[in-house]
């Protein structure tokens, strides 16, 4: 029966893998995750039918499996508890978190992002947004760049957006807004505005809105809230699986 279960689990995960290659092409490294698994699933499973392994090491690779699976499934099911939060109204701040740009235009994923914010900014006029994102090596303008002037192209008004072009992660983009965001508040309240507490809507896709709002709990005195943008559907599988990898990282390097 296990080898069963792993052949068809490996099968699934090399056929999934082929998917994205197709769907999306060489966008990301990460997919190869799933070729990786599927062909260390298919291994097992034809050595423990062709009984090539001892018992003791197919007990291993059973229990191994299923330790890895039940991690999985705990910490997705923390992160998607997040996905579809009630959007709070009239916040401060708008952090929107950017994503890949491809070449000047955003990617499916930012696009989603932009698409949120906007619907937000435009029903609370009051409330500003820092687009957070710095330019990777294989981008034609930076992330925070992308996102002001595709909501310009939206119809935002120009005095909600604050720009924040430096970051290279989640991190980065909590901590460099959260220097900017103070420096603002002291120059326009003055002292008494650094002691308020910022209400902060952070918006990002929704597989990566735990990890965000818990780096922004951890290392701001904001209040922060969660705004969920859309997720690719063929895609999420890959996000979620890609995000439980950050947020063990993120956990082990005192981040979350």
């Amino acid at each position: 029966m296990p080898e069963i279960i792993f052949l068809w689990l490996g099968l699934l995960c090399l056929g999934y893998f082929v998917g994205i290659v197709r769907y999306v092409g060489w966008t990301s490294k990460f997919p190869v995750v799933w070729a990786v698994l599927g062909g260390v699933l298919v291994a097992a499973g034809i050595l423990i039918l062709t009984d090539s392994i001892p018992q003791r090491i197919q007990t291993l690779c059973w229990g191994f499996g299923l330790l890895l699976l039940v991690s999985v499934l705990v910490v997705v099911g923390v992160i998607a508890s997040v996905m579809f939060l009630t959007v709070e109204p009239d916040l401060d701040y708008l952090v929107v978190l950017g994503a890949q740009v491809k070449g000047t235009r955003p990617s499916l994923s930012l696009q989603y992002r932009i698409d949120s914010a906007c619907e937000y900014l435009k029903e609370n006029p009051g409330t500003r947004a820092v687009l957070s994102g710095g330019k990777g090596p294989d981008e034609g303008i930076s992330e925070a760049r992308c996102m002001y002037e595709e909501m310009l192209r939206q119809g935002v008004d120009r005095e909600q957006l604050i720009l924040e072009n430096r970051s290279a992660s989640t991190s980065q983009n909590i901590a460099f807004t959260r220097n900017l965001l103070r420096e603002k508040t002291e120059s326009e309240e003055g002292a008494e505005g650094i002691l308020r507490r910022l209400k902060v809507g952070i918006v990002t896709n929704g597989f990566h809105l735990y990890r965000s709002m818990a780096i922004a709990r951890k290392k701001t005195d904001w209040q922060v809230y969660g705004i969920g943008a859309k997720s690719n559907a063929f895609l999420l599988p890959n996000y979620l699986f890609r995000e439980f990898f950050c947020v063990i990282k993120d956990k082990l390097m005192g981040n979350l």
